[in-house]
């Protein structure tokens, strides 16, 4: 599976071993403010993370660029799955992730979409911005320094280590929002519990995009067996979610209701199309079957994918909601201006902004 994100420039990217421990505001304590990451603000800066590593071993980091509200993002980048010769063979950054490749990141989509800071409604623009690179090929939710073929599939241990090295310079944040595209859109919602213990009693929200958590009908349990077994999934998935571990090999959609009824007073969104042609051919592997599968999941089993998510597991789930485009094309926080992305009379920048404002109700999109 590719990712396919490509996007506008940014302003410049200033490259640093490490973030120091002071801030560069002095924020209201009512109001909150940024984090201390020591870092310019409103700037790309590359900051290797201790311990975090990448599928052939080389260490890598996080690129921050500090805001100036008391909103807190996490990003995580997609780019694919590894899980068997074919899959893995068109993986993102394979080679490793660090200050060059982050350069190019910011290039090519650092200052668009959901990181657009010149953008009015973009609910986000003045947040501080924390991107997680994507080089383990585990949808960010491996625990396995011995994966596929000796890969360190460890994108889960890393989130955990990335937290650690913000909440320690946490400074007056007040919100966090967990999000993600493609494969940092399912590795969004691996990474969500996690995120929100570490933080709590702030409160943490998700934004999932292009990350759909399906039945077992479509994300097969012969395909999540294999996916368990290669990324060690039973070390990062919440142990008090016993669904999400069914003795099929199955379970891991119901990581959606779990979370919703966990954290009641976060906001959870899924943004996705209809007919998402990347991740029909990702999960096609596994459909109808991990014998018969191989090619992409028909489109219009896919759309009853979506709505059986939406219509049916979430229903019942008033802080889970789905922004759902009648497209074939997959990824929606970056590279557009949110505003021009529309489904029905509603558009993608203000589903958000509703979403991250309590007074608001918050609602499902469908075409």
């Amino acid at each position: 599976m590719q990712h396919l994100l490509r996007l506008s420039a940014v302003l410049g990217l200033a490259l640093a071993a490490c973030g120091g421990d002071s801030s560069t505001s002095t924020p209201d304590a009512d109001l909150g403010g940024p984090p201390e990451l020591g870092t310019p603000a409103k700037t790309w800066t590359w900051v290797p993370v201790d311990g975090t590593l990448c599928a052939d071993g080389s260490a890598t980091g996080i690129g921050v660029n500090p805001g100036t509200s008391a909103d807190l993002v996490f990003y995580l980048q997609g780019g694919g799955a590894c899980f068997n010769a074919a899959s893995c063979a068109s993986v993102a950054n394979p080679n490793g992730f660090g200050a060059t490749e982050m350069t190019a990141v910011v290039s090519d989509y650092g200052n668009s979409g959901i990181f657009d800071r010149a953008d009015p409604a973009n609910p986000l623009k003045d947040a501080t911005f924390v991107f997680v690179p994507y080089c383990t090929g585990d949808v960010h939710a491996g625990a396995n320094p011995d994966g596929f073929q000796g890969r360190k599939m460890v994108g889960w241990n890393n989130v955990a280590k990335d937290l650690d090295y913000v909440y320690a310079k946490k400074g007056g944040i007040k919100r966090v929002i967990m999000s993600g595209s493609s494969a940092g859109g399912f590795g969004a919602l691996f990474n969500f519990a996690q995120t929100a213990d570490k933080f709590a009693p702030l409160t943490t929200h998700l934004i999932d995009d292009s990350g759909p958590p399906l039945s077992d009908t479509y994300i097969t349990p012969c395909l999540q067996t294999t996916m368990r077994t290669l990324w060690n999934l039973s070390a990062s998935l919440p142990a008090d979610c016993t669904a999400c571990t069914e003795a099929n090999g199955g379970g891991l959609g119901n990581a959606a209701a779990y979370l919703a009824d966990k954290y009641p007073n976060s906001r959870l969104g899924l943004i996705t199309s209809t007919r998402d042609g990347v991740i029909r051919s990702f999960l096609g592997f596994g459909y109808p079957d991990c014998v018969n599968g191989g090619g992409p999941i028909p489109e219009a089993d896919y759309t009853a994918a979506i709505n059986e998510l939406r219509d049916t597991t979430l229903a019942s789930k008033p802080n889970f909601k789905v922004f759902t485009k009648e497209s074939g094309l997959h990824v929606w926080l970056v590279p557009a201006t949110m505003s021009s992305i529309t489904s029905g009379s509603a558009n993608l920048d203000q589903w958000l902004t509703d979403m991250l404002d309590p007074s608001k109700p918050f609602n499902t999109v469908k075409p």
